[in-house]
């Protein structure tokens, strides 16, 4: 995840500016995890103004949140909008997120409640048109501020009013974003998610947005929020997965296949294909599904048992929910086949013990099961042929529960494999 370290200070004498760092707390790291469109247009942006003294806003639904004007928030449900977030004696003293001077945020004692509502207008949203929420939140509580701290956990609401006057889910809404974390010093995590018009019916003349926190009132449900965005992505829509990386190594006697997303949406399913050269017989390997709406990096994983000998070459497939597709780049693998590779599928396994193997040559093997008193409980001789060889041990299903070692010899008696399975 990308970081920004910001500064939000004055022009001070060089002789005290540490001190008033130290003070007022005011080194704040802004860290981005938004899910945003690329050349978006802006229709409704928030940063709350600037002013040193406390104010409300009319986006804060009536009988949610209570504003308090001054004092400690101490209790639960209560709010102001002002120029810093130390509004009680534990939580941090951090300036606002956009930088003005004396600019505002707003600050919660949170309380599960739907706090925030505003609605966009237009003379008509384009159906099928794609759409990016994105706002930065702050745990303002600081470290150790709880025993058992609660964690702010936002819930993003995008609806539209359709030809019978009913506010609808966007595609997409709600979103429910990663909990705020407590930290040693003020940050900033930028938030948000994509959402979708339906692409037949009436064209909406106003959207709602909506935002919630899902958890009660109690130590730790303490934020802050600043530059709220609303926007609309441009017609070829956003980006509907954003690859970080991807790679291929050899494993045993196959091949992972691993990588991930910064960002998704829409997304419905990763399919992994190969070829022996990169260009041309590209065959299907096995499918992943995909995380639909996300803005949070996400890690995946694919083995394909039976690889070519030689080179592998990989790509992703990435199809969202509405069919299309894009690719990741291609990456290799050259499979070593020096030394025969061995690959336990099921790790633990029940009844079956099933092996892979990989080998450049004809080759017999023995296979051994020893019990952790060094007792031999099951063997097998097998006669593997180049290239792919599946097999599976018949006499394991009697076998007590518990740990085993499993080791794997050539007819040289060169050890192949050596390493504990566990039966269940």
């Amino acid at each position: 995840m990308k970081q920004k370290f910001t500064l939000f200070t004055r022009f001070l004498a060089l002789a005290t500016l540490t001190t008033v760092l130290v003070a007022l707390n005011l080194f704040t790291t802004t860290v981005y995890g938004q899910t945003t469109c690329l050349n978006s247009t802006p229709l409704f942006t928030e940063d709350f103004g600037t002013g040193t003294t406390a104010s409300t806003s009319p986006d804060i639904i009536p009988g949610s949140l209570i504003y308090q004007a001054t004092g400690s928030l101490k209790a639960e449900g209560v709010y102001r909008i002002i120029d810093n977030t130390g509004q009680k004696p534990e939580w941090h003293h951090s300036a606002d997120h956009t930088g003005n001077v004396d600019g505002k945020v707003f600050v919660a004692n949170g309380e599960a409640e739907t706090f925030y509502r505003h609605v966009v207008t237009s003379a008509g949203f384009p159906l099928g048109t794609s759409f990016s929420i994105s706002l930065f939140a702050m745990n303002v509580d600081t470290l150790h501020t709880c025993s058992s701290p609660l964690f702010t956990t936002l819930t993003y609401t995008v609806e539209y009013l359709d030809a019978s006057s009913m506010w609808q889910p966007m595609s997409g809404s709600p979103y429910i974003a990663p909990t705020l974390p407590q930290t040693h010093t003020p940050v900033w995590v930028g938030q948000g998610s994509l959402f979708t018009l339906p692409a037949t019916g009436s064209m909406p003349t106003s959207i709602r947005l909506t935002i919630s926190d899902g958890t009660k009132g109690g130590c730790g449900n303490d934020f802050a929020i600043d530059d709220i965005m609303f926007s609309q992505c441009p017609q070829a829509g956003p980006t509907p997965v954003e690859f970080l990386n991807i790679t291929a190594r050899q494993k045993g006697s196959g091949v992972s296949v691993d990588w991930s997303t910064a960002q998704e949406f829409n997304s419905s399913k990763f399919e992994i294909e190969k070829s022996v050269d990169g260009n041309n017989g590209w065959s299907y390997v096995g499918t992943v599904r995909g995380a639909g709406n996300s803005s949070v990096l996400r890690s995946y994983n694919l083995y394909d048992p039976r690889p070519y000998s030689g080179f592998n070459f990989y790509r992703i497939k990435q199809i969202d929910k509405d069919g299309q597709f894009k690719y990741s780049k291609t990456v290799n693998v050259k499979i070593n086949t020096a030394k025969t590779g061995v690959t336990v599928l099921a790790n633990p396994f029940h009844n079956i013990l099933t092996i892979d193997f990989l080998t450049s040559k004809d080759e017999l093997i023995k296979a051994r099961l020893i019990d952790i008193t060094g007792k031999q409980v099951a063997i097998e001789n097998w006669s593997l042929t180049t290239g792919n060889t599946r097999k599976d041990f018949s006499n394991v299903s009697r076998l007590q529960q518990g740990m085993y070692i499993l080791t794997v010899t050539n007819s040289e008696g060169e050890i192949l494999f050596n390493s504990k399975v566990i039966k269940q």
